[in-house]
C-alpha cells in the first residue's frame, strides 16, 4: 500500500514538474505547429537524458542508503524544493509560456532543453529524494519509479503537443491558471509527506 502511495506521489510531482513553463515546454509548443506528435518526440529526447541520470543517481545513492541521516537530509531538501516549486507554480499561473523558435530538431531539442538550472536543481533535491525512497522499496520499485516518471513526460508532452497542434487550447489563460493552482497546492501537500519521511528517518 505504501508503494502505491509513493508511486501516486511520483505521478503528481512529475506531472507538476512537466507542466512548469520552461525550455522543454517551449520546444514542444514551437514544434507542435507543424506536427501533432511533436510532444512525443521531444519527450523521447528528454528521456535519453533522464534515464542515464536516474541510473547514475540510483547507483551512487545506493552507497548511502544505510545512513538515515543522508536519507533524512535529502528528504528535507526535497520538501523545501517542493514548497518552492509549489509556490512558484501558483504564482506563475498567469505567466505566459514563451515559445521562441528553436533550430534543433525535435528529438535533439528535447535533449538540449533538458539541461537547464531548474532540471539540475530538481534532480539534485526532489528527484534524488524520490530515488532514495524508491530504493528503500527494492530494485523493482526503482523500475516502477522510472516508468511512472517517464510516462508522465510522454503523457503531458504528447497531450500538450497534440492539443496545441489541433486548437491551441493551452494558450487559454483560464485553463492554465486552474491547472497550475491545483498542481501547486498538490506539490505543497506532497512536501509535507517528504518532510515527514525526513523527520521519521532522523528521529
Amino acid at each position: 500500500m505504501e508503494l502505491i502511495l509513493f508511486l501516486i506521489s511520483v505521478f503528481v510531482i512529475s506531472f507538476s514538474g512537466a507542466m512548469m513553463p520552461g525550455p522543454v515546454t517551449a520546444v514542444v509548443i514551437a514544434n507542435a505547429k507543424r506536427s501533432p506528435y511533436a510532444g512525443f518526440v521531444v519527450a523521447a529526447g528528454h528521456a535519453m537524458v533522464e534515464i542515464p541520470l536516474i541510473i547514475f543517481l540510483a547507483a551512487y545513492a545506493a552507497n548511502f542508503m544505510e545512513n538515515p541521516i543522508v536519507f533524512g537530509l535529502v528528504s528535507f531538501a526535497g520538501a523545501a524544493m517542493l514548497v518552492f516549486l509549489g509556490a512558484d507554480m501558483i504564482r506563475s499561473a498567469d505567466r505566459e509560456i514563451k515559445t521562441e523558435t528553436r533550430k534543433q530538431g525535435m528529438f535533439i531539442g528535447g535533449m538540449v532543453s533538458s539541461i537547464n538550472p531548474y532540471f539540475i536543481l530538481w534532480w539534485a533535491t526532489t528527484g534524488l529524494a524520490l530515488i532514495l525512497k524508491a530504493r528503500s522499496f527494492g530494485h523493482a520499485a526503482l523500475l516502477f519509479f522510472i516508468v511512472t516518471h517517464l510516462s508522465v513526460d510522454f503523457l503531458w508532452d504528447g497531450i500538450l503537443g497534440w492539443l496545441t497542434h489541433r486548437s491551441g487550447v493551452f494558450d487559454r489563460p483560464v485553463l492554465r491558471r486552474v491547472l497550475f493552482i491545483i498542481l501547486g497546492c498538490c506539490l505543497l501537500l506532497v512536501a509535507l509527506y517528504f518532510a515527514y519521511s525526513g523527520f521519521r528517518a532522523l528521529r
